[in-house]
């Protein structure tokens, strides 16, 4: 009896534990991932120091879509869509830490995770960009005249800011940065 009572005592304990543990370990919020919310940064203006060039971006392109998710709130507020209301809040919720996260100069730890959010959202716009290029080139190969100079013209804009963008992430500016 003794056993059966301590075993179901370690179990409580464990489960106790497991559940402490989840709730101590809870995954840090998502980086902003480009959508109708946050779409591609419209410029790209990489000029002087390749990081705070990055930065600025980052922060722009972040301010933005948190004003995009308050829009699409006040829409549904709106339209009463609560379920709708309850995701924004959180993906708002969202954006204002990372935003908190992008301005944060403390030096110490919390740099390498500024570092990862910037690198994260700097390659999703590289994939973007080259998806764009990619489609551009297509529409230039299977268009002539106008159509096909103008998505030529795309194509080429688009793989210099992907390239531009990648130049930047390996600047020694980006790659000393929160080590």
């Amino acid at each position: 009896m003794f056993f059966v009572t301590k075993t179901v005592g370690l179990r409580s304990a464990l489960a106790a534990a497991l559940v402490a543990g989840a709730l101590g370990l809870a995954a840090p919020a998502q980086a902003a991932k480009l959508g109708p919310y946050f779409p591609i940064p419209n410029g790209f203006n990489l000029t002087g120091v390749a990081r705070d060039s990055l930065l600025s971006i980052q922060s722009s392109w972040l301010k933005n879509g948190l004003d995009n998710l308050e829009k699409a709130k006040k829409e549904a507020e709106a339209a009463h869509d609560d379920a709708k209301v309850a995701d924004l809040d959180k993906q708002i919720e969202d954006a204002k830490a990372e935003i908190a996260l992008a301005g944060d100069t403390t030096p110490g730890p919390i740099q390498k995770e500024r570092k990862d959010k910037l690198l994260t959202h700097v390659n999703q716009w590289i994939n973007e960009l080259d998806r764009m290029a990619t489609e551009q080139m297509k529409i230039a190969i299977m268009s002539d005249g106008g159509v096909a100079m103008t998505a030529e013209k795309l194509n080429h804009q688009y793989s210099t800011f992907a390239d531009d963008l990648q130049k930047a992430k390996r600047d020694q500016s980006v790659e000393n940065w929160g080590k």
